[in-house]
């Protein structure tokens, strides 16, 4: 149970996202499997956690309708290939053949979301070891499924611009934990609403309207854009984590938002499921500008007395792993 708890770590890109934690179960089972010892397995994860960051970075599968646990088809062969003592042709071929064998779509993020959203990037990891034992007893993968004919990039529509030869392993600090068990492009506007019910003392009860003015990210996951509906048919913990309405009505009335926010019981109260219709959501272009580097929000609070309250944040309270020392580059670790 690595993955389904949902309080785990994100990378964030303008247009990207991925769950660069997606990779430990796999980095662990590696290191079992060779016995590593655990300065190995956390070499592994910075491995591991440093090409789906580089991925997430530098390409765009979300954007042209792939899932970031597709990414996991690169990095789980090279970090656990690596853990299990592998010559470098071995990895290459676990490598190629995970990644045109394991592409999942980013219609799982779509409305009304699904239990395999929480459940995707186990079947990537399953998927990337069937393709390294094949790669260990010898068989061949296709090892121009990225640039070649008919590849990757062709399928993004451009290159994959990394060099693998001067990247470090250093992007695990780059990774935000989640301060909320709710997605992480709603996290901001959480804190924001938290931070103006606290400072005007407002009561649930009392509000009439609920504002909330997001990068478009927030808005595609969780406000109704791209990825569909938020005010749709909330009744399931996978559809009211990525619904910001919803979110942003059950810390209202719970002053937060953590595991018993989705409890069956509370996302089909009445009270919640009523708020929540008075919730609005909008992308706001100068917040959109400056994500990741700010995670800005914006909500409006407007009462039955005719008030309206107002107030905005440039990030939100999250934790920051601590920086590996060094930056011997990428490559050098894997061949």
């Amino acid at each position: 149970m690595v993955r389904y708890v949902d309080a785990m770590d994100n990378i964030m890109a303008p247009t990207e996202t991925a769950h660069t934690a997606d990779n430990f179960g796999g980095v662990l089972t590696a290191a079992e499997i060779a016995d590593a010892s655990g300065k190995d397995l956390m070499l592994a994860v910075a491995v591991s956690w440093s090409i789906q960051s580089l991925l997430v970075e530098k390409a765009n599968f979300m954007s042209k309708g792939f899932d970031h646990t597709a990414q996991l088809a690169y990095s789980i062969p090279a970090a656990a290939g690596k853990l299990m003592g592998w010559d470098t042709s071995t990895i290459a071929n676990a490598i190629a053949m995970a990644v045109a064998s394991d592409a999942s779509f980013a219609g799982i993020r779509s409305k009304p979301l699904s239990e395999w959203k929480g459940l995707a990037s186990a079947q990537s990891a399953l998927g990337a070891f069937n393709a390294m034992y094949l790669a260990q007893g010898g068989i061949q993968g296709p090892l121009t499924i990225i640039e070649g004919q008919q590849g990757v990039e062709h399928l993004l529509g451009r290159p994959i611009d990394i060099n693998w030869e001067t990247e470090g392993y250093d992007w695990v600090p780059q990774s935000t934990i989640k301060k909320f068990i709710a997605m992480i492009h709603t996290q901001a506007p959480i804190e924001c609403l938290l931070e103006l019910i606290d400072q005007y003392h407002i009561q649930a009860s009392d509000i009439v309207s609920i504002y909330a003015d997001v990068p478009q990210m927030t808005y595609d996951f969780s406000g109704g854009g791209l990825y569909g509906n938020a005010m749709g048919d909330v009744t399931t913990k996978e559809q009211a984590d990525h619904s910001l309405p919803y979110l942003l009505a059950v810390a209202a009335l719970d002053g937060q938002v953590m595991q018993p926010q989705f409890r069956p019981e509370r996302i089909t109260r009445d009270d919640v499921q009523n708020l929540m219709k008075k919730v609005s959501v909008e992308p706001n272009a100068d917040f959109t500008k400056r994500y990741p580097k700010d995670f800005c929000s914006k909500i409006t609070i407007k009462t039955k007395d005719g008030q309206t309250k107002v107030h905005e944040v440039k990030d939100y309270p999250a934790c920051r792993a601590i920086h590996l020392r060094g930056r011997m580059p990428l490559i050098s670790l894997i061949v």
